[in-house]
């Protein structure tokens, strides 16, 4: 072996053993760091604001442009932040230059029929309350284009006016939008209100001002300060989208070991045991969530259970048909957009338990695209993500002969430089995601193995090369706004390029 793979094995050993610790570790979010300055900012607010401010792009705006439609809510929330931070030096300049972007690019907003399915975590909540409160400021934006957007965070909320809410359902991850009255009832175990800063924000403010001695608010305020410990920043008042995330972290982390073939690897069994003895005892008759304390989701699940299938634990799968709906696989109650990757990972634990996966497997077939990738995921912004995941669910289902097509087409996209991504440059999670698609492939035999390799050997460069350079953190997966769960694309990266090494000898034929 290497000297190289057993750098990366001790590295992943310790990746694999820290999943789920601490809640889980997230890169910090301009949209809840934004509202923690509005609602609940710390004692000494200026260092976020500086962070805030720093975030903000030359075209005015916030946000990765890599989403278009992400931005806006970021940019929104900064704005509002902003222009109550009193005298922070060049604090209401930067809010001008976010008014600006937001009346240029408004117009995105205005879809003829209906909305794409990848748009932000409760955006059709979130930002029309946030354009409610810039009206209340007297800040004139457009609000035509946001049409569509208003009636389905209409229904959205109508939904939500017949629901009985509790403590760590989905429609609490978005309180900050629709809540009212600070009502204890909405806090979990967490001593936060669903998973998400920015929610729990607005309820410590509310509550403060309803109820200064309340017992609660020490918890609350306890949850910020970790939830800001989570970014890894340093930095107080400075926030991740969502978190705690730790059984999100697990079964992800897991995954990519599953797809690259290293899930028996001998080295890797100590770590990989107790972390899948996690998952089998977190696993409840109705699901998994990201959280023991936030609601059972469709995709953690059906994750959760192939992964748990696949190692030989026992695992009852009629607790996918709670997530089955008419072919395909949704992830939670009441959604009003489909997931492509919950699907396939609906998939792949059906393959998984040896049961039909006839219906959602011509689901995943059928949205396949013209150009032979798979775009338009809810989770994930990169279409490298969806196709690596749908390329493993059409592995273990028994469809391998779909997979040669998208593989040349992934080879046909590969950049010059050897990686992969929708930005501007190459990323590293999405250049994994595309090396853990094509791994299987890479023993085909003629052309199809000869092309596999070689693009593989490329991407293996590319990886050693960011490895060794500096690198930014990546925000591709899709909540409230963009965001990394910093363990998860870790993990995947470090993976392919284990898997590589490896390999080294067979793709170099």
């Amino acid at each position: 072996m290497s000297s190289t793979a057993e750098r990366l094995i001790e590295t992943l050993r310790a990746e694999i053993a820290a999943l789920g610790q601490q809640g889980g570790v997230v890169t910090p979010s301009v949209y809840d760091t934004a509202q923690v300055l509005r609602y609940a900012p710390p004692a000494h607010p200026q260092p976020a604001i500086d962070w805030l401010m720093a975030q903000q792009h030359a075209d005015g705006g916030w946000g990765p442009e890599v989403m278009p439609l992400a931005r806006h809510v970021p940019t929104l929330a900064s704005v509002l932040a902003l222009l109550v931070s009193n005298d922070a030096p060049g604090s209401h300049d930067a809010a001008a230059r976010g008014l600006d972007f937001l009346r240029r690019t408004a117009e995105l907003w205005s879809f003829e029929q209906a909305l794409p399915d990848d748009i932000p975590v409760a955006v059709e909540l979130v930002l029309p309350r946030l354009l409610e409160d810039a009206a209340a400021l007297g800040l004139d934006l457009p609000q035509q284009p946001f049409r569509l957007l208003r009636t389905l965070g209409e229904r959205r909320r109508g939904l939500i006016a017949r629901m009985k809410i509790r403590a760590g359902t989905t429609p609490v991850h978005g309180w900050e939008a629709w809540g009212s009255q600070a009502d204890p009832a909405v806090i979990d175990a967490t001593q936060g209100v669903g998973n998400s800063p920015a929610a729990t924000a607005l309820w410590l403010n509310r509550r403060r001002a309803a109820a200064p001695d309340a017992p609660e608010l020490r918890g609350v305020e306890e949850f910020l300060t970790g939830a800001s410990a989570a970014t890894r920043t340093g930095i107080p008042g400075v926030v991740p989208t969502v978190w705690p995330i730790p059984t999100f972290e697990r079964p992800w982390g897991l995954l990519a070991l599953l797809s690259s073939g290293l899930s028996s690897h001998p080295a890797l069994q100590d770590v990989i045991r107790p972390q899948l003895e996690a998952l089998h005892r977190a696993l409840k008759p109705e699901g998994l969530g990201m959280s023991d304390n936030f609601d059972v989701d469709g995709d953690t699940t059906t994750t959760t259970v192939a992964l748990l299938a696949n190692a030989g634990h026992p695992v009852d799968g009629r607790v996918l048909e709670r997530y089955q709906r008419e072919g395909l696989f949704i992830t939670y109650s009441h959604e009003m957009q489909p997931s492509l990757t919950t699907t396939a990972h609906g998939v792949l634990a059906l393959a998984m338990l040896g049961q039909d996966a006839t219906q959602p497997l011509r689901f995943l077939l059928e949205k396949r695209g013209h150009n032979g990738v798979w775009v338009g995921d809810k989770w994930h912004c990169s279409w490298l993500y969806a196709t690596s995941q749908v390329m493993g669910a059409l592995a273990q289902a028994g469809a391998a002969a779909e997979l040669r097509a998208s593989a040349e087409a992934m080879i046909a996209l590969q950049r010059d430089d050897g990686g992969w991504g929708v930005g501007t440059a190459s990323s590293a999670s999405e250049t994994a995601f595309a090396v853990h698609a094509m791994y299987g492939l890479r023993s085909a035999p003629g052309a199809c193995g000869v092309a596999v390799r070689r693009a593989l050997r490329k991407a293996a460069a590319w990886l050693s090369a960011w490895d060794s350079a500096p690198r930014a953190t990546e925000t591709l997966w899709i909540g409230k706004e963009l965001y990394g769960p910093v363990r998860v694309d870790r993990v995947f990266v470090l993976t392919a390029r284990l898997a590589l090494e490896l390999d080294r000898d067979l793709l170099s034929r």
